[in-house]
């Protein structure tokens, strides 16, 4: 059986460096009990037309409609320009060392014509079930193309981010997802909205990157040449000020340098004295390489902290739109590491991290997850295709739901 993985991965505009990763381990998990599996090379709907090795580009040419964000972005790019193109080769040097993906670049659109020629189809992880405000729902995401009718189809990990579905929007997610012969989720929050919205009992399992152990990732990791330890900051897509205040604090107070690789930079009034560098144009192994590293991890990375806890590292979470940090604190029993946010204690005050109580919810977690994906593959090899929801029945639910 041919399995063909699509996940947002290779062309993510922010260059986020576990985008690459999760469907490389997956990939990785799955060889290792003897499957093989092909990423297809994807450009989802709101990655295509963007400018990935240099947003500047992008960004002149499609201009903002706030002129004050506009100038923002500009300013930005133009200071990172020759760093971009740097993160931007390390990107793709990982990608084409670790990848076995397909020939063919495929578009939202293509997809729909041009058939991959997989038996099977896995979407994988992240927030790959969200609905955009430009764009709606992204099919390909959904393996809902018209080239994937009647083939086997898994969801594994799969996620909708913080947004929220109208009326209008369940009925046709649900119509996506009834095709789909299994689906896991990644967090509690999808896995009540599909019972919600359909009635379908869907498993919760864990996001692939823990799916490879601390050794795998140790392997992988370039380090850091450095003597002195340091607080390392890692902050995705957002800003968050209060965040950076309070690892510097700490950084302060227990003589440790700061290192800072977030993706938006910002001046948070570093106190005099104590040493910050700000890191741009890291590589994936890299970017493990210096949480490995650390000391204490500060972020607001949902994969950030899934690292943290693999590399059994002290960390701690800042605030984030959604629910994927707290439901993965949550589930390991560390809810306590929340700072910089309302309500959250301050950093100097918090205990450190017992693993040996972590590791078990660690083991167990990683079974249930890799028993699940591995044995849905197995089901699905023995028989056709199977719709969670017969085609006739879908309709049916959809009016049931409006009365």
């Amino acid at each position: 059986m041919k399995i063909g993985i699509i996940s947002i991965n290779i062309h993510s505009t922010t260059l986020n460096l576990a985008t690459p990763l999760h469907s490389y381990v997956f990939c990785e998990f799955l060889s290792d009990h003897g499957i093989e599996s092909t990423v297809i090379d994807y450009k989802n709907t709101y990655s295509v037309g963007y400018n990935q090795k240099h947003p500047l580009y992008h960004y002149r040419e499609h201009p903002s409609n706030n002129p004050k964000k506009q100038e923002e972005l500009l300013k930005k790019w133009e200071d990172l320009f020759s760093e971009r193109e740097q993160r931007y080769q390390k990107w793709w040097e990982f990608v084409d060392k670790h990848y076995k993906k397909t020939d063919e670049c495929y578009t939202a659109q293509s997809i729909e014509t041009q058939d991959p020629g997989f038996d099977c189809y896995i979407c994988v992880t992240d927030v790959i079930w969200k609905y955009g405000k430009r764009f709606g729902f992204d099919r390909g995401h959904f393996l809902a193309a018209k080239t994937m009718e009647g083939k086997k189809k898994i969801a594994y990990a799969a996620s909708k981010g913080p947004s929220q579905y109208t009326p209008e929007q369940k009925a046709k997610f649900l119509e996506y997802i009834s095709d789909f012969d299994s689906i896991s989720v990644r967090e509690k929050s999808l896995q009540s909205c599909i019972k919600e919205v359909g009635d379908l009992n869907v498993a919760h399992v864990l996001d692939p990157v823990f799916l490879k152990d601390k050794s795998f990732y140790s392997n992988l990791a370039i380090k850091p040449k450095r003597k002195k330890g340091f607080v390392l900051i890692y902050l995705a897509m957002v800003k968050n000020k209060p965040l950076i205040i309070e690892a510097v604090g700490f950084a302060k107070k227990h003589q440790l340098d700061v290192i800072e690789l977030s993706e938006n930079l910002e001046d948070a009034h570093i106190p005099e004295g104590t040493y910050h560098d700000v890191i741009y144009n890291v590589s994936v192994q890299e970017w493990l390489g210096y949480m490995l590293e650390a000391e204490y991890i500060f972020t607001n990375s949902f994969h950030s902290c899934c690292f943290s806890i693999i590399l059994e590292k002290q960390f701690f979470a800042g605030s984030r739109g959604g629910d994927k940090i707290d439901n993965v604190l949550k589930m390991f029993h560390l809810s306590y590491r929340r700072v910089g946010v309302m309500g959250a204690r301050n950093s100097k005050n918090i205990k450190k991290i017992n693993y040996k109580k972590v590791k078990p919810i660690l083991e167990r977690e990683v079974k249930y997850s890799s028993d699940w994906i591995i044995n849905a593959i197995k089901d699905v090899e023995k028989k056709q295709h199977t719709p969670l929801i017969p085609t006739h029945e879908v309709q049916k639910i959809i009016e049931e739901k409006k009365d």
